[in-house]
């Protein structure tokens, strides 16, 4: 009895794996593969968007210099980042919350004076205690092992000629749609003129968006302090009220445009107290504060 028992339930197991097995082709023509990406790099802008504490508000620039803290960038959900290239965690790219895309930046690591040259492709990092998300080779160049104070600095040069090979012309779209013969577009710089007509057809400039060579420099180290700047103010008396109510001291500025007063934070031991004060910065009332290093 006990032999038949068991070659019974061998025959049930037997009779159940041949069910699964005869399932196996039906399941694996089921199964369609994801399509690739496809690349279409472009000039991007976009509109305003909400990271996990506040606003963002994109806006082109072309001067672009800011300390803060660094962080790895994940990869973006599609595949492709915000102006259409293919994010690769072994690429020189990173993400920026502001700046137009793509744009070209030098990042330096403030603890070891390592630099790294990327692209800036994607928005992020959400957060308004990180200014850049670095990919993953990027990273690891830069001698990233967790969130780095950094400095930013934008090649102007290099991020003007992307802008203008890859981004839309509207003033010549408009020219090309209206109900004119021919109509001649002079430059007031180079003197450079362009002839746009009914006949003719308008192409955006195109330029080659290749991989930045995987490599860093050695730079000088430091600056290290960690503070939170609250704001820029023209007038003392709105920056020393910011001040106390937020805890803050109360500096000379020196960007000119009439903001003559900043207020601080800090300095702070570590990146978790300057995450503090950022967050506390928010309950005393002021937006847009930001994590600085000096």
């Amino acid at each position: 009895m006990r032999w038949a028992s068991g070659f019974w339930g061998l025959a049930l197991f037997l009779r159940n794996c041949g069910a699964v097995l005869a399932l196996l082709p039906v399941l694996g023509a089921c199964h369609r593969d994801e399509p690739a990406p496809v690349a279409h790099p472009h000039y991007e802008l976009g509109a305003a968007w909400h990271g996990a504490q506040g606003w963002f508000y994109p806006s082109e620039q072309f001067d672009y210099r800011m300390t803060g803290l660094a962080t790895r960038q994940k990869a973006p959900a599609s595949g492709l980042s915000a102006d259409g290239e293919i994010w690769s965690a072994e690429s020189m790219m990173g993400a920026h919350q502001t700046l137009q895309l793509p744009a070209i930046v030098s990042v330096r690591n403030l603890l070891n004076g390592r630099i790294v040259r990327i692209r800036l492709t994607d928005r992020g990092p959400e957060g308004q205690g990180r200014i850049i998300a670095l990919s993953p080779k990027a990273a690891d160049l830069l001698g990233m092992t967790a969130d780095t104070p950094v400095e930013v600095i934008e090649d102007e040069v290099a991020s003007r000629t992307l802008a203008e090979g890859l981004g839309e012309r509207p003033a010549a779209q408009s020219i090309s749609a209206a109900p004119v013969g021919e109509v001649r577009e002079t430059s007031l710089s180079d003197g450079s003129s362009h002839v746009y007509g009914n006949d003719s057809s308008v192409t955006t400039a195109s330029v080659a968006v290749g991989p930045l060579p995987a490599t860093w420099m050695q730079g000088s180290p430091g600056p290290s302090g960690l503070y939170v700047l609250m704001g820029i103010f023209s007038g003392h008396a709105a920056a020393a009220g910011v001040a106390l109510r937020c805890n803050g001291t109360v500096l000379h500025a020196s960007e000119g445009a009439g903001l003559e007063w900043r207020v601080l934070g800090g300095p702070y031991a570590d990146i978790a107290q300057a995450d503090a004060a950022l967050d506390h910065t928010r309950l005393c009332g002021v937006e847009g504060a930001r994590i600085i290093v000096e």
